[in-house]
């Protein structure tokens, strides 16, 4: 896989992650590991709609993770008090976990073949 394609996988990631929060401000307010759980499963259920539709562009589960993993870690920050909730550090904040989750699981998944 190629790092333009590994970067159009990470944008996309970003994005849906960015909209889903918009989303769930309106049905659920609250900062907390409870809306990151909402997050990353309406995460996976759309990436698993474009993997069941044979568009196997990025894999559901380590899709799925890194987007909850970002809302998670992101909404422990909030309630800690180190980050500003819809921050554009915050934003950067959120960005940068999902990276590096992403880059992970899919070095493991590349390596130990646990996802495929």
């Amino acid at each position: 896989m190629d790092k333009l394609e590994v970067s159009g996988k990470l944008v996309l990631l970003i994005l849906l992650q960015y909209f889903l929060d918009l989303l769930f401000v309106h049905i659920y307010s609250t900062v907390n590991p409870v809306r990151a759980a909402l997050i990353g499963v309406s995460a996976l259920v759309l990436l698993s709609v474009q993997y069941l539709a044979h568009s196997r562009f990025i894999n559901p589960v380590i899709g799925g993770l890194s987007i909850y993993s970002s809302a998670l870690f992101g909404a422990l920050l909030v309630q800690g008090h180190y980050l500003i909730s819809k921050s554009f550090f915050s934003g950067l904040v959120h960005a940068i976990i999902l990276i590096i989750t992403y880059l992970v699981l899919d070095y493991l998944n590349k390596k130990f073949k646990f996802l495929s």
